[in-house]
């Protein structure tokens, strides 16, 4: 058993967890404890066993296709894995809750936010109807939502991320549990989001006294939040150690390279500032119209992005920055012309804005673009090799030989597998999904890739890996980037100019350099903070 007390709350001793009766086990003899009070957590790359592990705990896998070859789960002293129903549906929810990665995936959609908070309550504690609505309303006050008698009725697409995810915290401490299991609690999150999220665990659990199991794959959290650190390799726990320690003298050859994979702050060098952007808008601007109360009232309009003037230069990378709800994405679509706009957008000297889309299709093979999540943006109908030659296929007159040598030679330049092309996205990776859908941009040699949020669902060090892979590419083909992200280290890495934008307007640009260490706007100033100091 782990090195921990007999009295720990939670005790995993040697457990093991197989599929199918498959004799490779996706978590393979693994121990650890946490006491009450305390917050451990549980590290490693995407596909290492950590989230199974977690599952475990509350059998949460899917029986009997799931199985345990060895091993034992002790919640106070009782086994878990041998209770019956009746039990662990006490101990779910109500001494052991979880909040999940993705809060919009684990809510349900069609019912309203203060129902679901309610069905937890209501399951564990014999309550009236009025003692359950002054329940819901206190639940939502201590995970600071604003106006929380206005969010009881609205529906979980309603919500922006960080509020969905304090729903998520609210439903998870409705009955006080003794350990909250976090899994991945602010993967998607803005930096400033992320950090209020992270201080709201941590006075939850002072107030509660409330040991947390933190799955992770950021260190820069690990590091806030937990006192001690597990790593997981491949369903092993390869390292265990204080966290301070670990961070500072890792042991393991894995805890290692997870610590090293940190973007470097050095874009491509750009050989010579060229005299013409091959991107730029004037007044640029998006505004929707609002429902009218009455049939002749004045349309009223919702500026989602300001006017504002970006310059893209041949080889050069526009790093773009700011919270959810910013404009980031609504710019970007603009600019893709799939949104429409005001002002002017001009691409190599020529206004696109104005132009019907049969005359400007043939140029939207020079300006592609590379979405937040591959696993949404890539058809799970088609094969890889249907899902990168679909642009060809549009654009060029190949022969189907043809076809296929491109996309093996694109899947070699993005470093992947040839033999990749005949699987489908279900059966790869988070970041092989990344690289097939910057591949699916490239075979067409665009001159242009917006990238929206590209790597934010990937662990550090696929995300070095990434990086490396758009700036080796940014060097050979000489491609402009605009790239969109909340992660400023990221952005850090791979822009050579930089815009931070706030509520759909622009309030600081310029050199990334000279934006990162002197940041003038006090939103910059809040935002670097958030960013790289946590």
């Amino acid at each position: 058993m782990d090195t921990m007390t007999a009295t720990a709350l939670l005790s995993i001793d040697d457990l093991s967890i197989t599929f199918n009766n498959n004799a490779n086990y996706t978590v393979n003899n693994v121990s650890l404890a946490i006491n009450a009070g305390e917050t451990v957590a549980l590290v490693g790359e995407s596909g290492s066993g950590k989230s199974i592990t977690a599952h475990a705990i509350m059998r949460l896998l899917p029986y009997p296709l799931a199985s345990h070859p060895s091993g034992k789960i002790f919640f106070e002293g009782v086994d878990v894995l041998s209770l019956p129903e009746n039990k662990l549906r006490t101990l779910r929810g109500n001494d052991v809750a979880m909040i999940f990665q993705e809060p919009l995936s684990a809510l349900n959609p069609l019912q309203t936010v203060g129902k679901q908070i309610g069905e937890v309550i209501s399951l564990h504690q014999a309550i009236s109807n009025g003692q359950l609505q002054e329940q819901i309303i206190k639940l939502l006050n201590s995970v600071k939502i604003k106006d929380p008698l206005s969010k009881i009725n609205s529906y979980p697409h309603e919500l922006s991320g960080g509020q969905r995810q304090r729903v998520m915290i609210a439903m998870a401490i409705a009955n006080k549990p003794k350990l909250l299991i976090a899994d991945e609690p602010t993967t998607a999150l803005d930096v400033t989001v992320q950090s209020e999220i992270l201080d709201l665990l941590l006075d939850l659990q002072k107030t509660m006294n409330m040991a947390i199991l933190l799955i992770s794959h950021d260190l820069r959290v690990v590091k806030k939040m937990a006192s001690r650190c597990y790593v997981m390799q491949q369903g092993k726990i390869v390292e265990h150690q204080a966290t301070a320690t670990l961070l500072s003298h890792p042991q393991h050859p894995h805890t290692q390279e997870l610590l090293q994979a940190q973007p470097d702050a050095n874009p491509v060098p750009i050989a010579s500032q060229q005299p013409l952007p091959i991107l730029s808008s004037k007044q640029l601007a998006v505004n929707y119209p609002l429902a009218k109360p009455w049939f002749f009232s004045k349309q009223q309009y919702f500026t989602a992005l300001q006017p504002l003037d970006i310059q893209l230069y041949p080889g050069q990378t526009l790093g773009i920055v700011g919270e959810s709800g910013s404009g980031k994405s609504t710019l970007a679509m603009a600019l893709l012309k799939l949104q429409k706009a005001s002002g002017s957008i001009y691409y190599q000297g020529q206004n696109i804005l104005p132009l019907s889309e049969s005359i400007f299709r043939p140029l939207r093979q020079d300006i592609q673009v590379v979405f937040q999540d591959p696993f949404s943006s890539l058809s799970p109908r088609l094969a890889i090799s249907e899902i990168i030659s679909e642009g060809l296929r549009v654009f060029h007159k190949l022969t189907p030989p043809q076809c296929e040598q491109r996309v093996i030679e694109v899947l070699d330049e993005v470093k992947l597998d040839p033999e990749l092309r005949h699987r489908y996205p279900h059966e790869c990776s988070g970041g092989q999904r990344q690289r097939i859908a910057i591949a699916r941009a490239i075979i067409l040699k665009p001159k242009i890739i917006i990238l929206d949020e590209p790597t934010s669902a990937l662990d550090r060090s696929v995300q070095v890996q990434v990086l490396d892979l758009l700036k080796d590419l940014q060097r050979r083909h000489q491609l402009s980037y605009v790239f969109i992200s909340h992660d400023l280290q990221v952005v850090r890495s791979i822009s050579h100019q930089l815009i931070v934008m706030k509520e759909g307007a622009v309030v600081e640009a310029g050199d990334s350099g000279e934006v990162f260490t002197k940041p003038q706007h006090p939103y910059t100033q809040q935002l670097l903070q958030a960013g790289l100091d946590h």
